[in-house]
This record gives structure tokens, sequence and C-alpha cells, in this order.
């Protein structure tokens, strides 16, 4: 199955059990992705995560119970997950403009949009972000790391430890390539919970012990992009890689983290000329 295949099973799943509480985990063994993977791809594909689809989805129901039966709204609101009336009433609004009396007394114009129609939209992350993905074929590299667990904004303090180990080793220099090594994604697990590597590049004979480990990235084909701009924006870069480019490269992902590789750093760079090269390992 190619990746919109496997992320209609993920819909059809999605709809089927609108009224369960769904995990990420859950959904995403439907797709027969890896979780990490699968909530990038599902919102590259869709513009959405699973929760907000899901809950757009009870809204969508809930607009057409509106129009189509004589339920009453709060009824309909309990239906769609809500505690209270009042707190249906400002969700609805939030998500057509309309109160649900207005919407079930006027019958407003209202588009209500399918996992497959927005899967199918010419909307494009990499021509609005001006994205272009290359596939490379990279050399095995060694790095010298210190795990950060915890809020990736915290991240620096990692690279501090391991800029002062580094200096001790004598493996710190203006020539010194770092990156980082993020084997969660901190919109689906808890922030205290993601881990993250702080590494530097080294040689392999170099001695590494202590505070840092030194772990080896194997040679292969990656898929690379380089986001420009701040970190924090560097979800629309993995949304446009694995939910927009991956679907029409017809490649298939390895099991392996994502690969952040900083091309500038923070010190010196100000946000929004920041350069993040990110890797992602393919069969």
């Amino acid at each position: 199955m190619n990746t919109q295949e496997r992320i209609r099973l993920a819909l059809h799943y999605i709809e089927q059990n609108l009224d369960e509480p769904l995990s990420l985990e859950e959904v995403a063994q439907q797709s027969m992705y890896a979780p990490h993977h699968f909530h990038h791809i599902f919102r590259g594909l869709i513009g959405e995560g699973v929760a907000e689809y899901q809950r757009r989805l009870k809204l969508q129901r809930a607009a057409n119970a509106l129009l189509y039966s004589n339920r009453q709204i709060i009824d309909i609101a309990l239906q769609a997950g809500y505690g209270s009336q009042e707190a249906f009433t400002r969700a609805f609004k939030r998500w057509c403009g309309y109160t649900p009396y207005y919407y079930r007394k006027c019958s407003p114009k209202h588009e209500l949009l399918s996992g497959e129609m927005l899967m199918n939209s010419t909307h494009s992350l990499l021509k609005e972000n001006n994205l272009t993905v290359k596939i490379k074929t990279l050399p095995e590299m060694h790095v010298a790391s210190i795990r950060h667990t915890g809020d990736y904004s915290r991240c620096g303090e990692a690279y501090d430890m391991l800029c002062q180990w580094a200096d001790t080793q004598n493996l710190l220099n203006n020539q010194t390539q770092f990156l980082g090594i993020c084997y969660d994604d901190p919109k689906i697990t808890p922030k205290e919970k993601c881990r993250y590597d702080a590494c530097i590049v080294v040689d392999a004979s170099a001695n590494v012990s202590g505070e840092a480990n030194m772990q080896t990235i194997p040679e292969g084909r990656y898929a690379t992009v380089v986001h420009k701009g701040s970190y924090e924006t560097l979800y629309i870069t993995y949304a446009a890689l694995f939910g927009e480019w991956l679907p029409a490269s017809g490649e298939e992902l390895k099991e392996a983290p994502s690969i952040q590789f900083y091309l500038n750093t923070v010190e010196n760079t100000p946000p929004d000329e920041l350069r993040t090269e990110l890797r992602i390992a393919l069969m």
C-alpha cells in the first residue's frame, strides 16, 4: 500500500470509532507506521492532528444533527463530547462562526470537509515555504552525545554540558558540527518524556567517556530538507516532508529517529536566519 492508502485506513478507523477515546498509538497501528512518523504524515496530508480531526468530525456530525433532527441542543452537545451546552456553543462557534441555535434556525452555508477531501487538497506546504527535498547517500558518522529528557525548549542545557565536556577533551573548535537526534514528537509525547540526544561529530578514534556517550549514525540514504527559521516552526517542515513529499516520492521510511543537523547556531544567528537540515532515514 502507498502512503495515502495507509492513511485512509487510519481515517476510516477514526470515523468508525468516533465516540471512542482513541490513542495515537492505536490509530497509527492501523496505518502500520510508527507513531512518531505517523503523526507527521497524518498532519502533513490532512492538515490537522488526529485529535483535531476527530474533534472536527464530531462537530460536523453535530451540525448535521442540528439541521436534520429535532434533538435538544444539550443532547447533541453531550454526544459531541462536551459537558455543557455553553462549552459546546463556544467550540461550535469557533469552528464555523455560528452558534448552534443560529445554525439550526438559519442553515447557513458551511462546507463540511472529509479526510479524503483534505488529503486531495492542492494546498502545498513545500511550495508555500520554498522547501526542496533531496535524497542523499550519507557516510557513517560518529557522534559524542548527552541525553536530554524533557521539554525540547530546554535542550540547550544538554548542549552546555556537552560543550563543557568536549572542551576538556580538546574536541571543541570553530569547525565542530552540532546535531540533534530526536526520538519523540512533542505534539504527541508529554513534554517531560521527550527524548533528545545533543551531539557533536567526532572521529571514530575519539575517547568518549564520562558524561558523554559514543554513538554511530549508520550510513545510508536520507531524505533531507533545509528548514529556514526558528526551531519553533520546525513542525511545518516536518509536515511538508512526511505528509507531502513522502507520499509522492514512493520512498519507504526506516524505523529510525529523525536527525536535525544544525548549519548555524542560536548563539550568533537571529531566529529567522537559522538553518537546520532535517534528515530522515530511508529504506
